[in-house]
């Protein structure tokens, strides 16, 4: 009887044996402070603060790649590191907790896996390539403001966007985006509604239309020539001639008195002078020519 009590024993012993190796090697940091761990195909990460940026195929876990189905943050994790989950097609949901800030550069690309995710009100970066090439990922849901894009972070995706709709993201940046995604990308509020669409841009040039038709002609026509006769004739007429006058008999000669009034004495005088000295010297020359001659006396020799 003891002889079958051990044997039960070791067989116990050995058939634990794997699993508690199994969850020793399943476990460890992947940040200051923050611990990972693998139960069955859920893959939790924990703590406080930014996970590790990794090279390609060097994650902590990557030895469990095909295991790996979802995946937990939980805590106050900010960031999912570089290359944290790349090529990872087994991953088919993501629950990203209520702290993150930022998706590493390809931390989830090539996740064909995925179809759709939700982040916190908290995200605000899409790493570089983050998400490239999810092929199968068709809805973003954001709860935060509008994030910023990073270099090809969705290229090679078709995915709507849905952003809160108690808190709509700038239609202009969207029109950005749109073009740049050449419509590959599309953006809905929450209540799946599109403020950016040909339909608006077509209103925009009606009324832009209607408005230049019954507005700017009206306006034209009514206000421009009965401003212009009554108006300007008048203001011309009297205000700018007095103006002109008035500045320049007052302001000129006690401004510029040397270079003004000096100048134009100085002409009149000598134009004067020379006319009195010619009209004398035209006097005396008639004189001489017309001056009678003496007779001469009987006494003269």
């Amino acid at each position: 009887m003891k002889y079958l009590v051990r044997i039960l024993i070791c067989i116990a012993a050995l058939c634990l044996l794997p699993a508690a190796a199994g969850a020793e090697t399943a476990s460890g940091e992947c940040g200051d402070g923050i611990t990972w761990s693998l139960d069955g195909g859920t893959l939790t990460v924990s703590g406080n603060g930014p996970m590790y940026d990794f090279e390609e195929g060097a994650a902590p876990w990557a030895a469990y790649k095909e295991q790996i189905t979802t995946v937990v943050l939980s805590g106050n994790v900010t960031t999912v590191g570089s290359y944290a989950f790349k090529d990872y097609d087994g991953i088919t949901s993501v629950d990203f907790g209520s702290a993150l800030h930022t998706l590493g550069a390809n931390s989830f690309a090539q996740c064909d896996g995925l179809t759709s995710i939700s982040l916190p009100s908290t995200f605000r970066i899409f790493g570089e390539q983050c998400l490239y090439s999810c092929r199968n990922l068709t809805a973003i849901h954001c709860y935060g403001p509008f994030p910023s894009f990073k270099l090809n972070c969705l290229w090679d995706s078709h995915v709507k966007i849905y952003y809160p709709a108690n808190n709509p993201w700038s239609v202009d940046l969207i029109a950005q985006l749109e073009e740049a995604f050449h419509g590959r990308i599309e953006f809905l509020d929450s209540d799946g509604k599109d403020h950016y669409t040909p339909e608006e841009q077509t209103t925009e040039t009606t009324t832009e239309a209607t408005t230049e038709a019954t507005t700017a002609p009206a306006t034209e026509a009514t206000t421009a020539p009965t401003t212009a006769p009554t108006t300007a004739p008048t203001t011309e007429a009297t205000t700018a001639p007095t103006t002109e006058a008035t500045t320049e008999a007052t302001t000129f000669p006690y401004t510029l008195p040397t270079e003004t009034g000096e100048p134009e004495k100085r002409s009149g005088s000598g134009v004067g002078l020379a006319l009195v000295g010619f009209t004398l010297s035209l006097v005396g020359l008639g004189i001489l020519i017309f001056r009678p001659k003496k007779k001469k006396g009987k006494y003269s020799r």
